[in-house]
């Protein structure tokens, strides 16, 4: 018997050892040195990474113009990438584009309300709460060159902070600019003075129409999503409009005529995010939305500029006569206008905000840049 009790005695000794070494390992309050204890990964697996769901939205879709192309092309996988690559967390995106959420004219109040995360909007179709922001729009003739449209506008925003601060005002964050390509006219007959337009009625939307006053031409208010039909059903004659929407909405089937007026390339579009959103992200994730946003400004720019061309060459290749307005056109038709700058200028100033000093800074640094307007506009 005495034997048996040693011999057990050794038994559980030996087994509480046993069991000691198996639970010991790293000092770490009792996890498996080979990661396979508990809910712990192992060693080769990576750390479940935490879901920030999205929803980003546009009334354009996100195939018609180059502020939505490169939205969904670049700033959506950008950022989803580099959040996957340096943060333990995951984007997944909810897309609302071709106004699935909000139409054209309510892209800043969905975002304002929580129904879009982040807004991809353009400025024209908000011409009262955005009238700041549409400043450059009211240039008749700036320049055509989409990259230094958002150079200089950029300069002017930081020297204005009045303009992104209207964005806070409705509940978001402003990101980055995207822009227009150069305007000009796309119309059914040709144009090769301004008298051709006498009569005609040409669409716009919102500020551009401002460039028909003293051209006798007759303005229509209106927007690309109902462009095809209102050429088919001559609801109007011409659009002022760029040439990658005239390609990629089809008008050059029903609008044979592109006309290189020269109005200008116009920095009046943009991205903006929710600011419950924005401040309820981890700081990490916010700093890679800004990094992206910036390269997304740049990067618009210059995917503006490529596009127009790129559409020109297209629309000439599908039967449209591509020509440039005279210069001494372009002259009398600005000396035709109004003194639209200064006007629009006095009337941002009189709602409380600085229009003469954006307006001001603006065209200072369109010549200092080296462009040269076919009128020179004064800010009195």
């Amino acid at each position: 018997m005495k034997w048996t009790k040693v011999v057990l005695m050794v038994l559980v000794l030996a087994l509480s050892l046993g069991l000691v070494a198996g639970c010991g390992g790293n000092g770490d309050g009792g996890s498996a040195s080979n990661g396979s204890g508990g809910d712990q990964p192992k060693d080769n697996e990576p750390a479940k990474k935490e879901t920030i769901r999205l929803t980003i939205g546009s009334g354009h879709p996100e195939t018609g113009l180059t502020y939505t192309i490169t939205a969904n092309t670049f700033f959506q996988p950008e950022v989803e990438k580099r959040v996957a690559e340096r943060t333990n967390y995951e984007i997944k995106w909810t897309e609302a584009y071709a106004g699935s959420v909000a139409k054209l004219e309510g892209v800043l109040e969905a975002v304002e309300d929580g129904l879009l995360d982040i807004g991809v909007m353009s400025f024209p179709f908000e011409p009262q709460k955005l009238y700041l922001e549409n400043f450059p729009y009211y240039i008749p003739f700036q320049t055509p060159d989409p990259v230094q449209a958002v150079k200089i506008s950029r300069k002017v925003m930081e020297e204005v902070p009045e303009w992104e601060a209207t964005f806070e005002k409705y509940n978001q964050k402003f990101l980055g600019l995207g822009p227009t390509g150069p305007y000009e006219l796309l119309t059914t007959f040709p144009v090769d003075e301004v008298a051709d337009l006498k009569g005609k009625k040409i669409a716009a939307a919102g500020p551009n129409l401002t460039l028909l006053e003293g051209t006798g031409a007759v303005p229509v208010q209106s927007n690309l999503n109902e462009a095809y039909t209102s050429f088919q059903t001559g609801v109007y004659d011409g659009w002022i409009m760029f040439a990658l929407p005239s390609k990629n909405f089809k008008l050059y089937e029903v609008a044979k005529y592109h006309t290189r007026v020269g109005f200008g390339a116009e920095p009046v579009q943009g991205i903006t995010i929710n600011l419950d959103t924005w401040n309820n992200l981890p700081k990490e994730v916010q700093d890679i939305i800004s990094e992206v946003a910036a390269e997304y400004e740049v990067k618009a720019a210059q995917d503006a500029k490529d596009n127009n061309t790129i559409a020109e060459e297209f629309m000439a290749q599908n039967g449209v006569t591509v020509t440039d307005l005279p210069m001494a056109e372009k002259q009398k038709w600005a000396a035709g206008l109004p003194n639209v700058p200064d006007r629009t200028a006095k009337e941002i100033d009189s709602v409380g905000l600085p229009g003469s000093k954006a307006f001001k800074l603006y065209l200072q640094y369109l010549e200092e840049d080296g462009y040269q307007l076919p009128r020179k506009w004064e800010i009195k």
